[in-house]
């Protein structure tokens, strides 16, 4: 093997540092994996026909300003090719308010309904482990403080020899006392345990 490729051959063979394997079917593993995220900037967000949330600009910032238990947007991700089959997929809401001063305090809550699918299978419906749901709070008195919500994970085994992992995202009331505007959504940050591919010395 030259230096500086990557195994491709098959064969059961070691790369050098032995941190990938090459196996005799062809597939890859590896002796770690590293965390590795992934954004969803709303222009990678659909806004459905019906109950699609308003385009809110700030300065050099685009947003979707949401009717909270109303407005939606939607997303296909394909499973990483990356993936190292442990720990799921962590996603967490970057968000904001309209620019008012009377949030402080005040609260959001994120859901995110699911499905997967591998080849073959029916796209219908949500997963029975679906939603996942975050609530977050507003800390600042002063508007467009950038925020991120705490993870909603959907786990290794729903998405277990799948190919597609379906979305659909709201902002639903929360349980504290809610923001006094819109919700703005900025992204979606996806983090995943990743194979770590190491180049040949």
């Amino acid at each position: 093997m030259a230096d500086g490729k990557l195994l491709t051959q098959k064969g059961a063979v070691t790369e050098p540092n032995g941190n990938i394997t090459v196996n005799g079917d062809g597939s890859f593993t590896t002796a770690g994996a590293i965390t590795k995220s992934v954004q969803l900037d709303v222009d990678r967000l659909v806004r459905p026909a019906v109950n699609p949330p308003d385009v809110a600009v700030k300065d050099n910032t685009i947003m979707f300003a949401f009717t909270v238990d109303t407005d939606e947007v939607y997303a296909n991700i394909p499973l990483p090719s990356d993936y190292a089959q442990v720990g799921g997929l962590i996603f967490a809401a970057f968000w904001t308010n309209d620019g008012g001063v009377d949030d402080n305090g005040k609260a959001v809550k994120v859901q995110i309904s699911y499905q997967t699918t591998a080849l073959g299978e029916a796209i219908s419906g949500s997963h029975a482990n679906s939603p996942k749901t975050t609530e977050d709070t507003y800390a600042s008195a002063s508007g467009y403080i950038l925020h991120k919500t705490e993870n909603m994970t959907i786990a290794h085994a729903d998405i277990s020899g799948k190919l597609c992992v379906h979305l659909k995202i709201m902002f639903i009331t929360p349980g504290a006392a809610a923001l006094t505007c819109e919700p703005r959504l900025i992204g979606i940050c996806i983090t995943y345990s990743a194979y770590q591919f190491v180049l040949a010395t």
